[in-house]
């Protein structure tokens, strides 16, 4: 009798079966070359911080039964994601995992810096990381608390942000700080520009807005696609980031658009013929000094419809230096024009061609230049470099962007319910 038949007599029919099973396990786990005792575990997975709160959300509107099936999770896992509900919200949607301490050891000194930082960005300020370690130090001292014990530590500043929900962002525009006086200044404009308006009872087409915008001969994109994890992101450019022109543009109250004015930064005009519908002038600097504007108020102000007949007009201009001449204001005083600053500090809220069309403008012409970068039809110096766009082909993008720019989005001031650009001439 065999080592088999003599176990098969002294156990039950029960072991036997769970004997036999285990054999043959034996036997397959061999045949593929694995280790003896090798079990298969279900995968983790791990979860963002984006897909706990559509869980939570799924659970508040019905139960955690329901949303643990819809979403395949635990009922476990859904009670425990709403008791970090809170945590969830102020995190990085893309966080899975809240690892690390869960407070500093100095509370007192991270929620001083949260209340400084709140404070600051309140105001517009830009706060960076070395701000935070600055006025943490300072925070520190006057909690009497030695440097050997906390010197706020760039390791210590990122988990300070990590525990508050702070993170670096880039920025999504530049706010202009608005001045502490601004209701007052803006109920002051607004009475003068009605009296004005009651007292000469201007047309809309005789109501017009101006600004000078620069426009750089190099527009490279600060955004690109690439691929994940790569190190460099270079975007190719002329090396001609800072030169640029100046841009009068000029808009009416019925949405008329007037003939772009360009200043060029040179002595003379280019003898290259520029398209029609545009005026390019030349100064040193490339700057709208008093000369140039009392030559925009001839070739542009003055051609519009009714200039030349001197109907009463009202023109809004900002508060630059270059406006408020004596020559600019004889010059509007013949032409029969009225003459409104915008308050300093308020054009961003008063001044239509900031507000709604500057944008547009400068994105059609970045749309352009790409294409011109992509398109290789360009030549090259003789170091192998890109030679920035000539003059004429600058001006027609110019006025194709400027033609982009729907008289509609002037009228309405980027203001759904209308009349804001009628508001901020009149």
């Amino acid at each position: 009798m065999n080592s088999i038949d003599e176990k098969i007599l002294f156990v039950s029919p029960r072991c036997l079966r769970i004997w036999c099973k285990m054999e043959e396990q034996r036997d397959c786990l061999e045949k593929r070359g694995s280790t003896a005792g090798q079990v298969s575990k279900q995968q983790r997975r791990s979860y963002d911080a984006n897909f706990k709160l559509m869980v939570i959300n799924a659970a508040e509107s019905a139960n955690n039964c329901q949303a643990a099936k819809k979403y395949g999770v635990t009922e476990c896992h859904v009670r425990q994601w709403q008791a970090q509900k809170q945590r969830l919200k102020n995190a990085n949607t893309m966080r899975k995992a809240f690892r690390g301490p869960k407070s500093g050891r100095f509370k007192e000194i991270d929620r001083k810096v949260c209340e400084y930082i709140t404070e600051k960005r309140n105001d517009g300020m830009p706060i960076t990381r070395a701000v935070i370690q600055l006025k943490a130090r300072e925070i520190a001292n006057e909690l009497n608390i030695p440097p050997t014990e906390f010197n706020a530590s760039l390791g210590w500043c990122k988990r300070m942000m990590r525990r508050n929900g702070l993170a670096s962002r880039r920025r999504t525009g530049l706010a202009q700080r608005l001045p502490s006086d601004f209701r007052e200044k803006l109920l002051s404009y607004q009475r003068y520009v009605l009296g004005l308006r009651k007292k000469h009872d201007y047309p809309l087409d005789q109501m017009g807005n101006a600004d000078q915008t620069p426009v750089y001969f190099d527009m490279p994109s600060s955004v690109t696609v690439e691929k994940k994890r790569e190190k460099s992101v270079l975007v190719k450019s002329t090396g001609n980031e800072k030169s640029r022109i100046t841009v009068m543009l000029t808009c009416l109250a019925d949405g008329t658009k007037l003939p772009p004015y360009v200043i060029l930064r040179r002595k003379t005009i280019p003898k290259e013929p520029t398209p029609p519908g545009i005026i390019v002038r030349a100064q040193e600097k490339g700057w709208m000094e008093t000369e140039l504007v009392v030559d925009w108020l001839k070739v542009v102000w003055g051609r519009r419809r009714g200039g030349l007949r001197k109907t009463r007009s009202m023109l809004v201009l900002d508060a630059f230096r270059g406006h408020l001449t004596e020559p600019v204001k004889k010059q509007l005083r013949s032409m029969n024009s009225d003459l409104v600053i915008i308050p300093g500090g308020m054009t961003s809220q008063l001044q239509v061609l900031d507000v709604v069309v500057n944008k547009p403008f400068k994105d059609s012409l970045r749309k352009r230049h790409t294409e011109w970068l992509l398109s290789a039809d360009h030549a090259l110096t003789p170091t192998g470099r890109i030679q920035t766009p000539a003059v004429h082909l600058l001006c027609e993008w110019i006025l194709q962007a400027w033609d982009a720019v729907s008289s509609e989005s002037i009228i309405n001031g980027g203001n759904p319910g209308g009349g804001e650009a009628e508001k901020s001439m009149s």
